[in-house]
């Protein structure tokens, strides 16, 4: 299972592509198994899969204490970091996190990582949705205040919508979280399996096949 995360996973003229997803078929070719069937679905139903084991993979998923006993991991196959986003000329000011507990909503994507780390911070504010695009127009519309996003991410949002630009939103603050992106497996996925992944991971970072990759979307990215 992969979510809609672009740049990492992500389909475009209903074409699935991304710099994780193209791993992972790399990774699919190396180990034999091509013929593995990828699904996307939206995050929250791709996480209660592979935690009562009715989905075998998901990818890409932040690597938590909360998480280590939940899942199994290979990677890491990227890292990012989420912050605050509002909109162009708001007078929501955030210096540090604890500001933001003083707005009205904060838009965040179900069990995501920032998510969670909102949570753990004492965030009661927050405005659930299933997707990042969703929180995006809340953003615009005024529902919320402020969205957690990473600015890979917004980057593509601004390609995806034409009709805005990055001089209509602001970062603010510090860091929500850093986090290292990794595919995650359910636990009754063997380890043998797992290894093997790590394994053909591994050797993609050292052949130099994982830095085109990531040079392919975030080049493309910086255009």
């Amino acid at each position: 299972m992969a979510e809609h995360h672009p740049p990492y996973n992500y389909k475009e003229d209903g074409i699935a592509k991304g710099i994780v997803y193209d791993v992972v078929c790399l990774i699919m070719d190396n180990v034999g198994e091509s013929d593995t069937k990828i699904v996307f679905v939206p995050w929250a139903r791709g996480y209660h899969s592979l935690e009562n084991g009715s989905g075998d993979v998901l990818f890409s998923m932040g690597r938590t204490p909360e998480r280590e006993n939940k899942f199994k991991f290979v990677g890491p196959v990227f890292k990012t970091s989420e912050y605050f986003y509002r909109k162009k000329g708001s007078n929501v000011d955030v210096v540090n996190i604890d500001d933001a507990k003083a707005v009205s909503k904060i838009g965040v994507v179900r069990s995501t990582f920032p998510h969670q780390v909102l949570i753990q911070k004492g965030f009661t504010k927050l405005d659930v949705g299933s997707s990042y695009e969703a929180g995006f127009h809340k953003l615009l519309k005024g529902r919320v205040d402020l969205i957690s996003v990473s600015d890979e991410m917004l980057q593509r949002l601004f390609i995806d919508f034409p009709d805005i630009d990055s001089s209509m939103f602001e970062r603010v603050g510090p860091p929500i979280c850093s986090a290292s992106g990794y595919i995650a497996f359910g636990l009754h996925v063997s380890d043998t399996v797992v290894l093997e992944w790590q394994k053909a991971l591994d050797e993609l970072k050292e052949s130099g096949e994982y830095q085109k990759i990531v040079d392919k979307y975030l080049n493309w990215h910086n255009e």
